[in-house]
């Protein structure tokens, strides 16, 4: 940060006197009573001073924390004005530093010193360009450089400039009521003279008009290529005029000495008045104020918002459509303001100067905080001072600076129009000061839990968009799941299904056999008498026995055939669902072993036929009956056991190659 130099001015305490009591007709009570009074007023000042210099200490300790650039200098004289000029340039050279220039005005002992200041100075390019650091300044090198480009002499002292917004002319208005062009450009002067007496309300309306306002009670509007008279005039008020503001180029208010606040339509005002030397426009609006004002200032963008300063000590923000009562009052100077300007960067900001040797900056993105307002009403005469020298004790919340680099009445306070945040200011204790502060603690603070709100915020989001994937995968993994579940259920009733298909099947088909156990049963009994009583026949009668058990035999075999052909076709069809059950592949083997033995019978009978022998085709005819009936009892015997070990575990079919091999 660039040095920072300061200087106090200190007022030397005036020494007591007394007055003599030889005077006639004044007792000696009375000299020590003004005796009295005087050393009052001395100690009184005395302490201000004290305070004063305690706070200038205070405030240059902080400048460090306050401050990104902070010039300081004494001038020779003390100067009314500073007024930047828009226009600024970089160093032919070296890019790291930019020259600015300012206007100035000196009031002399001397009156003939007296002068108007073209000044510049040298600051670091850092405050122009974005991105860039200060420089940290080289031995020998000057900083800050200020130099005074230009004078022009003056021959009274300058109470009001104002540069254009073009910055090629600027305007003073002196004491004597005159009020004197300078081209910036050419650096000549031309004069415009109406006014009787000096003012303090100059305000440009456009690069070619302006209006004045003196302590005559009478506001000008002028064309600035016509010095000889004001094209227009306004004579409403009965007291000085203290400041002008205009709201366009048609709207303009005003306030003055005699606790109006006054607005006019410049083009209501000339259509009713044919001459400027016989106008006498009046406002379309008037309001009376319980206290005067110094300052008005119209809101650069909002053309309905101004706001007000005076002998009340307070800031008052006012909408021109409801004008009555103030929006809100700003409570935070110790004596009267003298100065009100917008800030052209952040419209939000107001700042104001006054007599206690500060400039306060005012928040408006803090009016809808609650604030109680102090005790407003009106002082007596004997409690002014006193209340002028007390501070108000609860802090107004839209208060966001406070600029305390002088140790007298600040005179004059300017922002550059066109660089951002820097502001110049002079005082009636001799010191110019170019500075640019650093961003609020509190603003810092509020920067700090927006971003950590942001923050907070955004790793919410993210823990929701987390949470709702995290939610997606397992209502996914849950929906698989259930459907594993689902096909598994689905699986396992058609298996229970067709576990229960197969045991009907198992059970059928044991019953199946078991009917035909009982057939072959009742066959066999059947056949055994038949038998029997053959064979007697054969014995009484050996002949008529052979023919017929002959006949027998052929009859036997019509008969045989047929059952053999039904059980033949039970067994296909056993077979038959046995193979269609699963994992039974090789199922003819058990159709095919009684199949074998009835062809074999039936070769057996036909070959006893052909034989000769009668007896000896009977017997082997009869032995292989009962064999094939024993096997048939044996198979189903097998095929019974196998049925019933299936019954027991019916989840596994029983192996056809085990059963047939058994057999």
């Amino acid at each position: 940060m660039p040095s920072t130099a300061a200087a106090t001015t200190t007022t030397p305490t005036p020494t007591p006197t007394t007055r003599s009591t030889s005077r006639p007709g004044v007792t000696n009570k009375a000299d020590n009573e003004w005796a009295k009074a005087e050393l009052d007023v001395i100690k009184e000042q005395q302490q201000q001073e004290k305070i004063v210099n305690e706070e200038f200490k205070i405030w240059k300790k902080t400048v460090p924390l306050l401050y990104d650039l902070i010039h300081t200098f004494a001038l020779p004289e003390v100067s009314t004005v500073v007024q930047w000029i828009p226009e600024y340039k970089k160093l032919n050279g070296n890019g790291n530093f930019t020259e600015t220039t300012f206007l100035l005005a000196s009031n002399c002992v001397n009156k003939a010193d007296n002068c108007v200041q073209l000044g510049s100075v040298k600051l670091p390019s850092s405050i122009v360009e974005k991105g860039k650091e200060i420089p940290v300044p080289t031995e020998g090198s000057e900083t800050a450089d200020f130099k005074i480009l230009n004078k022009w002499k003056q021959a009274n002292e300058v109470y009001k400039l104002k540069v254009a917004p073009d910055g090629a002319n600027a305007l003073s208005f002196n004491s004597d009521g005159v009020i004197h062009r300078f081209d910036l450009l050419n650096k000549s002067v031309s004069d415009y003279k109406y006014h009787k007496q000096g003012g303090y309300a100059l305000e440009w309306i456009n690069n070619s008009r302006f209006l004045s306002g003196s302590k005559d009670s009478q506001i000008a509007l002028w064309q600035l290529d016509k010095p000889s008279t004001p094209i227009q005039l306004f004579k409403s008020h009965y007291g000085a005029i203290n400041d002008i503001s205009a709201s366009d180029e048609n709207i303009f208010g005003s306030v003055s000495d005699d606790s109006t606040t006054q607005f006019y339509d410049i083009r209501l005002s000339s259509s009713d008045n044919s001459s400027a030397s016989t106008s006498s426009a009046n406002p379309y609006i008037k309001i009376e104020n319980k206290h005067i004002q110094n300052s008005i200032k119209f809101h650069p963008n909002i053309k309905t918002l101004y706001a007000t300063g005076g002998k009340d000590n307070i800031v008052s923000l006012y909408d021109l459509r409801n004008n009555k009562e103030p929006i809100r009052k700003f409570y935070g100077h110790n004596d009267s303001i003298k100065q009100l300007e917008w800030d052209w960067t952040n419209p939000s900001i107001l700042a104001s100067t006054g007599y206690d040797n500060r400039v306060l900056f005012w928040n408006l993105e803090n009016l809808d905080e609650e604030y109680l307002y102090p005790d407003s009403s009106t002082p007596t005469s004997t409690e002014a001072p006193r209340r002028r020298n007390t501070q108000v004790v609860k802090i107004d919340p839209c208060l966001k600076f406070v600029h305390g680099g002088h140790t007298d009445r600040v005179n004059d306070f300017a922002i550059h129009p066109k660089i951002k945040n820097l502001f110049a200011t002079v005082g009636d204790d001799k010191l110019l000061e170019i500075w640019k502060p650093k961003s609020l603690p509190v603003e810092d603070v509020d920067d700090e839990e927006e971003a950590e709100e942001e923050e907070e915020e955004e790793q919410e989001e993210q823990e929701e968009a987390e949470e709702e994937i995290k939610r997606e995968e397992t209502e996914g993994i849950e929906g698989s799941e259930a459907e594993e579940k689902e096909e598994e259920e689905k699986v396992g009733k058609e298996n229970e299904g067709k576990e229960e298909e197969e045991e009907e099947d198992k059970e059928k088909k044991v019953e199946d056999i078991e009917k035909d156990e009982k057939e072959v049963t009742k066959q066999e009994d059947e056949l055994k008498p038949s038998e029997e009583k053959r064979k007697d026949e054969e014995v009484k009668d050996g002949t008529e026995g052979k023919e017929e058990i002959k006949e027998d035999v052929e009859m036997k075999e019509e008969g045989e055939k047929p059952l053999e052909t039904e059980k033949q076709e039970d067994a296909d069809v056993e077979m038959k669902d046995v193979s269609e059950e699963p994992r039974n592949n090789d199922d003819n083997t058990m159709n095919e072993e009684p199949k074998e033995s009835s062809s074999k019978d039936l070769k057996a009978d036909t070959k006893g036929e052909n034989n000769g022998s009668t007896i000896s085709a009977d017997e082997p005819s009869a032995a292989a009956d009962d064999m094939e009936l024993d096997e048939e009892k044996k198979g189903i015997s097998i095929e019974k056991e196998g049925a019933a070990e299936t019954k027991k575990d019916s989840s596994a079919t029983p192996d056809v190659d085990t059963i047939s091999g058994n057999n």
